[in-house]
């Protein structure tokens, strides 16, 4: 279904080449971590949230050292983290105490050097010349590079990520019980670092099931391999489930879903509808919950699901036009913003961050925060990195009209396009690269395809096959 083109040439990676891609991946990654780490110390290896996943990294870390942790309590002290996020960050605590956030940032990097090696197979599945272009583009990427220096979930998430399409892909070509197994193992994994993972399964089960039928190669056994997948991830999450029933009487996974929609979700429709300014409106949220419901509950579903109520009556009251216009605005914001802005260097410079920038509508605030951000090289910062952002999407727009021409990758494209829809659309309107990373694997090979296409026009001038 996605094998390499019969044009392509016999250039296969050889067995050394993989581990070729990961160490160069490694090495940049590491040199840029222990760089930071030396000129700025534990600084330059944190976001705006890594402070708070630090200090409850080290409570976890203490109260295990104690023997104080038992049963359901392994899987973190708190909900609204998912354990194999919360478990990375202990071991990382336990084992390298203060050097803790250089513990783990070094342990990125060698997940997202994996990560390299994944999206040269993903490339190869649509053509083996795609391959090496596609281990380069990730290697010298700044959106993994950054975010692997800085102690978040996403670079485990977006390793998991890179796994499961590749498992995706092989198990398109050929439905094997290997391919469905690892799927359910990764996805699953997944989820336990952010439950958006576990809502893609059904979406990609039917779209697996809906291209076999198209082929005409459609059996029954299929489904059951799905099954099993997704038998699997339900395993991998039924403690998670249980423990939060068992304490706080929920039957959901994470109680992060209410705040996140009326303090993130809303307000950022509300400033593009009328440009009432972020902050100001989640301190309305704040003290209508108040007034509604008393003081904060302890119980952090109850919480969700007071904000939830508010949340949903905003959006109601806003409206689908506005809604619309701020997630189209939110995924543009995605997809172009240069990810070195969440590099600390840049990143702590002062200046006036997005959300505080202000404008009479959305373009007009996006104009004063590129030229009039306060900070002369934050800004030229932004705007080189705008350039470079652009100049990888027209190459990535020449892959992908190289890759449409072959009729054995058009499956692996679609894949690759409802994941973009899937991501975008739970991302929303909150605008930051980190929410872009998990679109970075079928970037990098659009990026392949585009370099093979540029390799081939600088040694033919006639260019094309």
């Amino acid at each position: 279904m996605v094998p390499a083109s019969p044009e392509s040439k016999p250039t296969t990676v050889t067995t050394s080449r993989p581990f070729l891609i990961f160490l160069a991946a490694l090495a940049v990654r590491w040199a840029y971590v222990l760089i930071l780490f030396a000129v700025m110390g534990e600084a330059g290896l944190k976001g705006a949230d890594s402070v708070g996943y630090l200090e409850l990294a080290r409570d976890f870390a203490a109260a295990v050292a104690t023997g104080s942790v038992h049963g359901l309590q392994w899987l973190g002290p708190s909900p609204s983290q998912m354990p194999l996020f919360t478990g990375l960050l202990l071991l990382n605590a336990l084992a390298f105490g203060a050097l803790a956030p250089l513990g783990y940032a070094l342990m990125q990097g060698a997940l997202d050097a994996g990560t390299c090696v994944l999206i040269a197979a993903m490339a190869r599945s649509l053509d083996a010349r795609y391959a090496l272009p596609a281990a380069f583009a990730a290697i010298v990427n700044p959106t993994q590079i950054v975010l692997a220096g800085l102690v978040y979930s996403d670079t485990p998430f977006v390793f998991l990520v890179a796994l499961f399409m590749l498992a995706s892909l092989r198990w398109m070509r050929t439905p094997q019980w290997r391919w469905a197994i690892l799927i359910g193992l990764t996805i699953g994994a997944a989820a336990l670092i952010r439950v958006m993972a576990a809502t893609w399964l059904p979406l990609l089960a039917l779209f697996l099931l809906a291209v076999l039928a198209c082929e005409r190669r459609f059996e029954l056994r299929q489904v059951g391999q799905l099954a099993v997948a997704a038998g699997i991830v339900a395993g991998l999450l039924g403690p998670v489930l249980w423990r939060n029933v068992s304490y706080y009487n929920a039957w959901a996974l994470t109680p992060q879903g209410g705040e996140h929609l009326a303090r993130h979700v809303v307000p950022f429709v509300k400033e593009v509808q009328d440009g009432t300014p972020r902050m100001d409106f989640i301190a309305d949220v704040d003290r209508r919950r108040l007034e509604r419901f008393g003081a904060m509950p302890s119980n952090y579903f109850e919480q969700s699901r007071q904000y939830t109520a508010l949340g949903i009556e905003d959006l109601k009251q806003l409206g689908p036009w506005a809604a619309a216009k701020a997630w189209v605005l939110g995924a543009a914001l995605n997809l172009g913003t240069p990810a070195i802005l969440l590099s600390p260097p840049i990143a702590q410079l002062p200046r006036t961050g997005f959300f505080a920038t202000p404008g009479v509508s959305p373009f007009d605030k996006i104009g004063n925060f590129l030229f009039r951000s306060g900070n002369a090289a934050y800004g030229w910062a932004l705007l080189f990195g705008i350039a470079g952002v652009v100049i990888v999407r027209l190459i990535q727009l020449a892959g992908l009209v190289d890759a449409l021409r072959q009729r054995s990758s058009r499956p692996a494209l679609l894949l690759f396009g409802l994941w973009f829809c899937f991501v975008l659309a739970v991302s929303g309107p909150i605008a930051s690269p980190k929410y872009r990373l998990p679109l970075e694997p079928p970037l990098m090979v659009l990026a392949g395809a585009g370099l093979s296409v540029l390799q081939r026009l600088r040694r033919s001038p006639g260019g094309g096959r």
